[in-house]
């Protein structure tokens, strides 16, 4: 049984086809310390730590065509803290994904 520290809400993003984020919601803002506004005006590769960058880069092709669904990664903070995530993928079409995130507990 999950106490209550552990249980958090699940973040969702909608990547564009070039990784731009072109949506997030008030949870996703809240778990990365960005505003809504910030994060629209980033690239998705900004969330993630440089040495994770190539790995991300190919996860986010392999959802895009459908071959996986899940995957375990890590996003990085405006503040710079790095947090552990489980990432699962729906496919919208045109090279758009939503990814909803939840941070894991170590």
């Amino acid at each position: 049984m999950r106490n209550e520290s552990q249980l958090s809400e699940d973040a969702t993003f909608v990547i564009g086809p070039f990784d731009s984020i072109e949506d997030a919601d008030a949870v996703a803002c809240k778990l990365l310390g960005y505003s809504r506004a910030e994060l629209l005006q980033m690239h998705g590769s900004e969330l993630v730590p440089v040495e994770r960058h190539g790995a991300t880069a190919v996860s986010l092709d392999r959802m895009r065509g459908g071959n996986i669904n899940f995957r375990v990664g890590v996003l990085k903070r405006k503040d710079g803290v790095t947090l552990s995530v489980s990432v699962r993928a729906q496919v919208l079409g045109a090279g758009r994904l939503r990814l909803t995130v939840s941070q894991r507990t170590i």
